[in-house]
């Protein structure tokens, strides 16, 4: 289940993320880079989502 959100909280954390996200680096780069702003790629069978750490709530399905 996704998380609501203030719409514009939830518009700056894609600004925030965006360029992580459409990197060209490796998932795990891409993991580390995101974990020390305090998210990560959370999979599950439903696709892969934009998560918090350590408390894993889904913000944002990414694919």
């Amino acid at each position: 289940m996704i998380q609501r959100c203030d719409p514009v909280v939830l518009t700056q954390i894609k600004a925030l993320v965006a360029p992580i996200l459409q990197s060209s680096d490796s998932l795990q780069t891409r993991q580390r880079r995101l974990a020390r702003l305090g998210y990560t790629i959370a999979r599950s069978d439903g696709g892969a989502y934009l998560a918090t750490v350590p408390h894993g709530v889904r913000l944002i399905e990414l694919w």
